[in-house]
């Protein structure tokens, strides 16, 4: 049964400060994929987003709207969808993270997606 998941962070930074944060492969793996990522930002790329306790994951690029929404899809396809929506907020950006699709287990995405965007605020806070 398919299952969404969302998640809303207001970031004090404008969209095409967060845009590369959300996109390179370099900063997914300082705030989501701790065992590394690979990206190939553009419709149809692959990607590979690694955690060293849980293995490497496989994804496919779907949408890429520089500074406004990127989405990608898990493997097996057809897989659940992770979007990433950028809306610019009272001089920051808020990013909405939305995963839909055949979700093992909901809450414990939930709680993974919270969880990495406190670490994204702080890697945003950074720069």
């Amino acid at each position: 049964m398919a299952s969404t998941v969302h998640e809303q962070i207001v970031l004090p930074a404008r969209p095409e400060t967060i845009w590369p944060l959300l996109t390179e492969a370099e900063h997914i793996a300082a705030w989501y994929a701790f065992g590394g990522a690979e990206v190939d930002p553009r419709p149809g790329g692959a990607m590979v987003l690694r955690w060293d306790e849980h293995g490497s994951f496989p994804a496919t690029v779907r949408t890429v709207e520089p500074q406004h929404r990127f989405t990608f899809e898990w493997h097996p396809l057809p897989g659940p969808v992770v979007e990433f929506a950028l809306t610019p907020q009272d001089g920051g950006t808020r990013v909405d993270i939305t995963e839909t699709g055949e979700l093992d287990d909901p809450d414990t995405s939930a709680m993974a997606w919270r969880n990495s965007l406190d670490l994204l605020r702080q890697l945003a806070a950074e720069i």
